[in-house]
């Protein structure tokens, strides 16, 4: 029998899983010289077991599932020993495995986990009738608690990969939400800012389109009283000189204030189309700059801010227009927001004189299809923490006010990513200022 111990123990050295179950098998088999000898795994929830590791006359052969219903294999599934020496098949007629296997001897040990429940069994098969079941039992139940731990080593790795599995892509889903939800923000700022350009051309147009409106009840009120007069037969040349004079002031203001309130949407229709188009044109920086601040008038109007283009030179450049739009609202909101607002409440400036509140924009040509913009203001400038994090995505100052922090961020990805050029910090006194530089974009770009 220790020799037999010892045999077994030397097969299955250092091996684990599949290649532990197989060893173990061949070795037992061997030794009781069984005709079939199996290890395999019950499945509670449909009362059937599956071999892990079929021997059949010395040969591993292909693992197969059954149901335990009326087998033997149900009351080891029971964590009971069976031994039937001899007749097995008499006292399970139903079982047509065994019938057909041609089976008279059957030993079978429950394997148990732990938790003391049964998860498998091992199980001896043999065609002739058996005389002695002491040693084939005694090598069972010496190493069926090895089995059974063996078992469940698999379970418990098998479980904590599949949790793994299942954080891994919890995890990869939360990503893939995140950064869903990271575009949405982006877009929505994007459109937040594409939101202040209509308000401020709403702005900016009721202004001329009133004066307009006026200019034309003036005018009506003027001709319903030249009608007047002329029906009565009391006109005279001092009511048409006046007439006269009165509708070529009225009409001339018209005139500009109509062509005012056609150049605003005009603007606003090209630079809004250009932030969603997207297409590279030849322009010229410093006028189109122009343009699109002239839609913008209205951001700045609360603050009471002045800006200022400075461009020395026509620089004639191939980029995205829409970009551009996109890169001046976002620096000039931010500048407003945060830079004027509250700007003389500030500890540092309590006690300086009110100054006016003013943003400069200098385009420079650096040569080789090279621009340089440098954007600053007089506002309250950045905080240490701020210069540090200004263009990480949802840092923001103001977040009790609603403020998500994209914006600077949307910028930064906006030159470094499509006009593949660079932004940086600009060293100022005072204020905030920004240095950025592009080059031409080629048309397959």
């Amino acid at each position: 029998m220790l020799i037999h111990i010892k045999e077994v123990i030397e097969a299955v050295s250092n091996s684990y899983g599949d290649e532990f179950f197989t060893k173990v098998t061949l070795a037992l088999h061997k030794i009781i010289d069984a005709d079939y000898t199996f290890i395999a795994r019950i499945n509670v929830l449909d009362f059937s077991c599956k071999t892990e590791v079929l021997v059949a006359k010395g040969e591993i052969a292909e693992n197969f599932e059954y149901s335990l219903k009326n087998t033997p294999c149900a009351n080891v599934a029971d964590d009971s020993v069976c031994f039937h020496l001899k007749d097995v098949c008499t006292f399970y007629p139903e079982d047509q495995l065994l019938a057909d296997m041609k089976i008279q001897a059957y030993i079978g040990t429950p394997l148990v986990d732990s938790k003391k429940q049964v998860i498998g069994l091992i199980v001896a098969l043999y065609e002739m009738e058996q005389t002695d079941e002491d040693e084939t039992a005694s090598l069972f139940q010496l190493f069926s608690g090895r089995i059974a731990a063996e078992l469940e080593r698999i379970d418990y790795e098998q479980s904590l990969e599949d949790k793994i599995t299942k954080r891994a892509k919890e995890l990869s889903d939360t990503v893939n939400t995140l950064q869903v939800t990271q575009r949405q923000l982006v877009e929505s700022e994007k459109m937040a800012a594409l939101g202040n350009l209509v308000a401020g051309v709403s702005h900016e147009v009721n202004t001329p389109l009133g004066i307009a409106i006026t200019t034309h009840s003036i005018m009506a009120d003027e001709l319903k009283k030249l009608k007047d007069k002329l029906d009565s037969q009391s006109l005279s040349m001092k009511d048409m000189e006046k007439f006269r004079s009165t509708s070529d002031s009225a009409l001339t203001m018209q005139g500009e204030n109509l062509n005012r309130a056609k150049k605003l949407i005009e603007n606003f229709k090209k630079t809004a189309a250009d932030q969603h188009q997207l297409e590279i044109e030849t322009l010229d920086i410093g006028q189109y700059y122009q343009r699109v601040i002239s839609t913008l008038r209205s951001i700045l109007k609360p603050q009471n801010v002045s800006l200022e283009i400075i461009c020395k030179d026509k620089i004639l450049l191939a980029t995205y227009p829409g970009i551009h739009a996109q890169i001046l609202t976002n620096l000039i909101s931010n500048s407003v927001k945060h830079g004027f607002a509250n700007k003389n409440d500030s500890d540092e400036n309590a006690d300086l004189p009110s100054q006016e509140n003013k943003i400069t924009i200098e385009v420079k040509s650096l040569g080789h299809d090279e621009v340089e913009i440098i954007y600053s203001d007089n506002g309250r400038g950045l905080s240490a923490e701020a210069q540090q994090h200004v263009f990480d995505p949802f840092f923001t100052t103001a977040r009790k006010q609603g403020g998500i922090g994209l914006g600077m961020s949307i910028v930064f990805n906006l030159i470094n990513q499509k006009l593949k050029g660079s932004i940086e910090l600009g060293k100022t006194s005072k204020g905030a200022c920004f240095h950025y530089k592009f080059k031409a974009n080629s048309c397959n770009h």
